[in-house]
């Protein structure tokens, strides 16, 4: 399943192992923290292009943590208030992503669903590769989060195999 709503609250509570943590200040430091997070995550054992009938780059987790780290870090960037600061955590669901920034009165909007708007496509993304996404406000600074599965959810799977058809 996945990410449906946008849901305002901590992350998720369990045994979160191999933190990396990275500072966004530049364009450039959200592009190396999506490289490194990609690698991390790839070489935890999982194949860079997991095998799945559509061969769509984005069923493996590898991908869709580097595409959200993408979107998360670079709306940090863009929409909130320094210093932002993403870290990645490997835990028994998946890996979970947490962006914090300075923007405690700016939270984030859940997507609608005019996919023609401008903006909010970036975390429609996030949700459709995202078991769950959310975010909190946690001493004085912004957290977005995003628990991204070792595999994709059962909606994207089943849109893959339609692209795969098509």
């Amino acid at each position: 399943m996945n990410a449906t709503v946008l849901i305002e609250g901590r992350p998720p509570i369990g045994f979160w192992a191999q933190r990396l943590d990275w500072d966004i200040d530049t364009v450039d430091s959200s592009v190396l923290a999506r490289t490194e997070a990609r690698s991390a995550v790839a070489a935890a054992g999982e194949s860079h292009h997991a095998a799945h009938p559509s061969g769509h780059v984005f069923a493996a987790a590898s991908e869709r943590v580097a595409m959200t780290m993408g979107e998360l870090t670079t709306n940090g960037l863009r929409h909130a208030e320094p210093p932002v600061t993403a870290s990645l955590s490997r835990g028994n669901r998946g890996w979970l992503l947490v962006v914090s920034d300075g923007s405690v009165s700016r939270v984030p909007a859940a997507p609608g669903q005019d996919i023609t708007a401008v903006g909010g496509l970036g975390l429609r993304l996030v949700m459709s590769m995202s078991l769950e996404v959310g975010w909190c406000l946690e001493r004085g600074r912004k957290l977005v989060w995003a628990l991204i599965g070792d595999t994709p959810p059962k909606s994207m799977l089943a849109t893959l195999d339609r692209a795969a058809i098509s």
